[in-house]
Parts: C-alpha cells; sequence; structure tokens
C-alpha cells in the first residue's frame, strides 16, 4: 500500500470516530428533558461509507477512538526522531554561520592591531 493511501485511510477513520461521537452527542441533548425537539430528524448511528480494505467500520464513540489510537500508533511518525533531527540541523545551522562571521570579526581586529605598529 501506498503512504498516500494508508494516510488517507487512517484520516478517513479519524473522521467517521468523530462523526460518530457527534451523533452520539447529538442524540444525548435531544434526549434531555426540557430540551428542545431538533428542528431536523438526526440519526443517531453514524452514516458509514463502504470500509477500506483493512478498516474496521466504528459504531460507538469507544470503538472509534479505540481504532484510532490503533491507526496512530500503526502508521503514526515517531516525533522523537523527528525533533532531535530538526534540533541537529538547527545547531548546524548555527555553526555554519556563526563559524564565517566570527571569522571575518577576526580578520577586521587583526587587520586594525596591523594598521597601529
Amino acid at each position: 500500500m501506498s503512504d498516500r493511501l494508508t494516510e488517507l485511510q487512517r484520516q478517513r477513520a479519524l473522521i467517521q470516530g468523530h462523526l460518530a461521537w457527534l451523533d452520539k452527542e447529538i442524540a444525548d441533548v435531544a434526549n434531555e428533558p426540557g430540551s428542545p425537539s431538533p428542528q431536523s430528524p438526526v440519526s443517531s448511528q453514524p452514516t458509514t461509507a463502504p470500509a477500506a480494505p483493512g478498516l474496521v467500520p466504528m459504531t460507538a464513540p469507544t470503538t472509534a477512538y479505540r481504532d484510532a489510537d490503533e491507526l496512530i500508533a500503526k502508521f503514526g511518525s515517531d516525533t522523537k526522531d523527528t525533533t532531535r533531527s530538526a534540533r541537529q540541523g538547527c545547531f548546524i545551522v548555527f555553526g555554519a554561520v556563526l563559524v564565517p562571521i566570527l571569522g571575518f570579526l577576526a580578520y577586521m581586529i587583526l587587520l586594525s592591531f596591523r594598521g597601529r605598529h
């Protein structure tokens, strides 16, 4: 499977989980005593699109969260390596900029001392 397809399937699963949670919350609010009746009928069951191979259709928020967490654990990137690489890159760029500046300053100082004697 390509990385793009995998990422799209992961995003789709996350959105389906969120929609299931929203449907449950809407149904809970609509069923509260004293709450105004909804203007349009709301389905308490999430709408499910045809499931992609390897994905389980989500029916409840708890299942959605568990499935989303599994997908993130399976396909998510390791942020520690990314943070470490970014930090190293920043130090390398800082050093690459600092060395020529210090070299130029040292050269200018040497020229000023040479002109005095």
